[in-house]
Parts: C-alpha cells; structure tokens; sequence
C-alpha cells in the first residue's frame, strides 16, 4: 500500500511539474523582456497631443499606437502613467516607470541617464500667434511682448538667452495652448506637429515652422532633433524589442500613416539613417 500511495504521489508531482513548464513555455516571450513588474510595461505619458495624450488613464496619439503595437507583439500589458518633460527621464532612471513617450527628443545629456530606442520620426519648432504678428522668424519673436513654451524642449535655454523675462514655460501643451487662447501670450511655441492639427480650425492663427528660417541662435532649429522612446538604461531586452518594432512600423509605412491621419506631413518620417544625437552644449 505504501508503495502504491507513493508511485501515485510521483505521478501527480511530474504531472503538475509538467503543467508548470508549459505555464513557463506560453509566457517565455514576455517573461525574456525584463519590465518595472513582471509581464507589464509601464509607460509614463506626457501630455503632447497628437503624439500622446494621458486622457484620464485612456491614453491616445501616435505614440500610444506604436507602443501599444509593441507590446503586443511581446506579450506585454500597457501600464499608462501620467508624466512631464520634467520628471520623465528621472522616473525612468528611479525604476518607476520602464520608458516614456512624448516626442521626446534623442540628447547626449538624456542618454546620461537612460538609453533611447531608435527613432520614431522629427521634431519641428512650431511657432503659434495670430496673423497679424506675422511671425515666421525667431527674430520676430524679439518684436513681442510674451511667448510661452513647454518646459523640457531643447530650445528652451536658448530662447530664454535671446528673450530673457518676456518667456514663460508651462509643464505642458495644455497649459500652453489654455494661456494662449485666453490672450495672456502672444505666441505660444510647441513642437511643429503638436500646433499645426491644434489650430486647423482656427482661421485667426497661424502656425510657422521655425526650421525654416535657421537661426544659429537656436541649435534645435538648425538641425531638427528626432523624437524617440526612452527607457532604463541598460534594458537591452527592452531596447531590442522597442527597435524592432519601430523599424518594423517604419519600413511597412505605419507611422507614416499614423502622422498623416493626425493631419501631419509625412516628411516627419523621415529620420536618419544613423540616429542623431543632440550632443552636449
């Protein structure tokens, strides 16, 4: 009997060890990307419509898509957290979040502290005001009373040198665009695809691409930075899987589609062979 009792106790153990590795074998793929919590992929959003939108824990814009292609193609459940310019790349680097998105620029001081994905498409300075300013030039912002800006961008320091007081930044589009439209800003500069499906309803506004008209004053305009994801550094599995699916995307003309459903020219697709890094100032 006891012999008995234990070949039944042996046919139940390889059993059930049996059923844990083929529990093991229909998740290995997502459990070969290391993530913040295992299975998941938590992603810190920042508020830069059409490109990513929190929109009370229902994320939506062009970001939100590639990565939620991405982590389906992985395995891996979007985890969506609220984020800024301003705490991003530190939550990412604190192991809070495993990446943001958010056109956010590639930037050796950023690749400091986390590493980026490759490139997702450029990033244009775009410059909102109404018609009768007539701004087309970063000089012509000199000729204004106030302009506003999102904190985070990288022509942030420089046109703080060129207009001192008379710039104000915002931790977001939202703020921005809001103090714009109330008057309290006679331009209000975003990114270039940011404003231009923002004031398509708007006959009064006009948007100008600042790249343009190069001024050596600003860096970011005389070279345009390419938006990427960023996230912990080191993550080569994550890194890996983020590659390839943007390039994947990119090469089947996917993000092509998603810029010009959002009303943007598909020249933002067009990064570099060899990604560019905005090298130290």
């Amino acid at each position: 009997m006891k012999k008995m009792l234990a070949l039944a106790c042996l046919a139940a153990l390889s059993v059930s060890s049996l059923a844990a590795c083929g529990e093991s074998s229909s998740s290995g793929e997502s459990s070969s990307i290391t993530t913040v919590s295992a299975g998941k992929l938590t992603v810190g959003v920042i508020d830069i419509p059409p490109f990513s939108s929190y929109n009370n824990g229902d994320p939506k814009g062009i970001d939100v898509s590639i990565v939620k292609q991405i982590a389906k193609d992985n395995g891996l459940e979007p985890v969506w957290q609220q984020a800024t310019y301003a705490d991003a790349v530190q939550s990412i680097s604190g192991g809070t979040i495993d990446m943001a998105i958010g056109t956010i620029d590639v930037t050796a001081k950023r690749k400091q502290a986390v590493d980026f994905s490759a490139s997702t498409y450029l990033d244009g300075l775009g410059m909102a005001a109404k018609k009768d300013k007539n701004i087309k030039t970063i000089s012509d912002l000199e000729k204004v009373d106030s302009v506003g800006t999102v904190d985070g961008y990288l022509w942030v320091e420089d046109l703080r040198a060129i207009l001192g007081d008379k710039l104000k930044t915002y931790p977001s589009s939202v703020e921005l665009k809001a103090d714009f439209d109330a008057g309290r800003l006679d331009v209000a500069i975003d990114a270039y695809g940011v404003q231009v499906p923002q004031f398509k309803d708007d006959s009064s506004v006009t948007v100008a691409l600042a790249n343009d008209h190069p001024d050596k004053r600003v860096a970011a305009i005389v070279q345009a930075p390419e938006a990427a994801f960023p996230y912990t550094k080191g993550n080569t599995s994550l890194g890996d899987a983020l590659d390839k699916g943007i390039k994947t995307m990119r090469s089947e003309g996917e993000i092509v589609k998603l810029l010009k459903a959002s009303g943007l020219t598909e020249g933002l697709a067009k990064v570099a062979d060899k990604q560019y890094v905005v090298p130290l100032s």
